[in-house]
């Protein structure tokens, strides 16, 4: 019977609908003794955007026909004046029934909850509270996301409730601390950081907290670096009662920290670069011990904290594949923190180890090195192609590289490093002059785009900008992630700072097009934060 009741409304629908109404005639339908008529009238508006006739679908909410029809287009339509009467329309009476009218009664006031957080007026914050402790989830849901586009502070206790409720559903917990991050109120900096590390059904809630910690800024560094440190009694205390390994939470401490980039958190992240986890199994403990200190490199370098070059480089090492991840975090970070001399070390590593480790190294060195390592990497690649052709074979097969002739295994494995001679050699030929290197942001090679990228940045080169941002777009991670940074280092630079406000809109539209596309959540992470920073310009 429902499918059929749909079925006549929508043939009704299309009916009534004629191609030539004008934005009138649907207002004159408003009015139409017709429900259906009037419900199709306010579809078409909301579909239209017709925003001044927002007071008219407001009127409508007094209607029973009409309520939630009238609700759903004020999500779009609605503005300051219509929150009266979306406040009004709330049915406060309604429990968590099952039965048909309960059900339509909360799917209304989810609505309502909806087109109130969408206006976005701080005034509808006590109802929306109110809101947010039904027993309705989808009510719920609706509530809490409003209560953060609302910015309503009186919300934080209970939004900070729900995190630390063992039986709350993951989504509630996640549109929880991204409401709180939203607020920014320095009082939410507790559950934040609860939701760093806690885990629901398998859910983790590490990117909506330490995303709302990044929002709040200066406020959140010296809870964190207490945390980080051991001297939060009430934090500490939470952590053994729930269960909370140190390591996770210096490690996602440390991730924050550098996000914010307040300079006070570089002598504790340095410190946890020696990191060494207390597990009394070995595998275990290095396990950790590594989670926090690749962490604490990476914070560094988001921080272009060159001090630390010499420890983080400490950290790289190509013996063994349990260093893979903190091989990489590190050599990356030195990369960002651009002191030249590390390229060499980097290089020496790269001579001796496992394959991947060693082109990790490898690459990261072409990125920032100084020219003269061009030769380094030619040398290291005739050396390569002599090798033992069994071996050539074997490395490339564990790199998953297929070869058809094992007697080619050798020089395809010479062409990995000899390729990572291109950027060194287009460092040869721009040096630091910033429009030899912006052409190379379009290079065929994609490491030579990428150390275009971080020269552009490093140069302060606000003439970039644009071109930056095309390639923050790109499929190619590592040149995104490039751009990504260089763009974030630009946000210093005054000059930067009108073509960095023009390209803003670029940036946000690509986040939303791209929202869910799994290959891209690292570097999209990075560009959220580049896209706060920008407007914050």
């Amino acid at each position: 019977m429902r499918l059929v009741a749909m079925a006549a409304l929508a043939g009704l629908t299309l009916s009534a609908c004629k191609p030539g109404d004008s934005t009138q005639s649907w207002v004159a339908k408003l009015e139409d003794k017709d429900a259906k008529v009037r419900v199709q009238a306010v579809q078409q508006l909301r579909k239209l955007k017709v925003k001044e006739t927002a007071s008219r679908v407001a009127a409508l909410l007094k209607d029973p026909l009409l309520k939630e029809e009238a609700a759903l287009a004020l999500q779009d339509l609605g503005g300051p004046a219509e929150v009266t009467p979306l406040l009004e329309a709330i049915d406060t009476t309604v429990g968590a029934g099952s039965d048909t009218a309960a059900r339509a009664a909360n799917r209304t006031n989810a609505r309502i909850a909806e087109a109130l957080g969408n206006i976005g007026e701080p005034r509808a914050g006590p109802a929306l509270l109110r809101l947010a402790r039904a027993t309705d989830e989808t009510l719920r849901l609706a509530a809490v996301e409003a209560l953060g586009n609302v910015r309503a502070k009186e919300a934080v206790p209970e939004l900070s409730h729900i995190v630390d409720d063992a039986g709350a559903p993951p989504l509630l917990i996640k549109r929880a601390l991204i409401s709180l991050g939203q607020i920014g109120d320095p009082a939410a900096i507790p559950a934040l950081t609860h939701g760093l590390v806690i885990e629901r059904q398998g859910v983790s809630f590490l990117p909506e907290s330490s995303f709302g910690l990044f929002i709040i800024g200066e406020a959140a560094v010296d809870p964190l670096l207490k945390i980080a440190q051991d001297q939060d009694a009430a934090y500490s205390a939470w952590a053994k009662e729930n269960n909370r390994a140190p390591a996770g939470t210096y490690a996602k401490t440390a991730l924050v920290l550098g996000d914010i980039g307040d300079p006070r958190a570089v002598p504790v992240l340095v410190a946890k670069l020696k990191y060494a986890d207390p597990d009394p199994n070995k595998e275990t403990s290095r396990l950790l011990s590594n989670l926090v200190r690749m962490f604490a490199a990476n914070a560094l370098g988001r921080m272009r904290a060159a001090q630390a070059a010499p420890a983080v480089q400490a950290l790289v090492s190509t013996a063994s594949p349990q260093d893979e991840d903190v091989t990489a975090f590190a050599s990356e970070a030195l990369i960002w923190m651009g002191d030249r001399a590390q390229a060499r070390d980097l290089m020496k590593k790269a001579q001796s180890g496992l394959l991947k480790l060693r082109l990790t190294v490898a690459q990261s060195a072409a990125l920032f090195g100084e020219p003269i390592l061009g030769k380094d990497m030619l040398n290291l690649a005739l050396r390569e192609s002599k090798g033992s052709q069994q071996t050539c074979f074997r490395q490339l097969r564990e790199l998953t590289m297929p070869v058809d002739d094992p007697r080619q295994a050798c020089d395809l494995l010479a062409t990995q490093f000899g390729e990572l001679s291109k950027p060194l050699e287009a460092a040869r030929v721009c040096a630091s002059d910033s429009p030899c290197w912006l052409p190379k942001l379009k290079d065929e090679d994609p490491v030579v785009r990428a150390r275009a990228a971080y020269e552009l940045g490093r140069a302060g080169a606000a003439d970039a900008i644009p071109a930056l941002a095309h390639a923050a777009g790109e499929e190619q991670l590592l040149v995104r992630a490039a751009a990504t940074r260089a763009l974030d280092w630009l946000t210093t630079v005054p000059a930067a700072r009108p073509a960095l406000k023009v390209i803003a809109p670029q940036l946000a539209s690509q986040l939303a097009g791209e929202q869910g596309k799994t290959q891209y959540i690292k570097v999209n992470e990075d560009l959220r934060r580049l896209q706060v920073k920008l407007s914050r310009l």
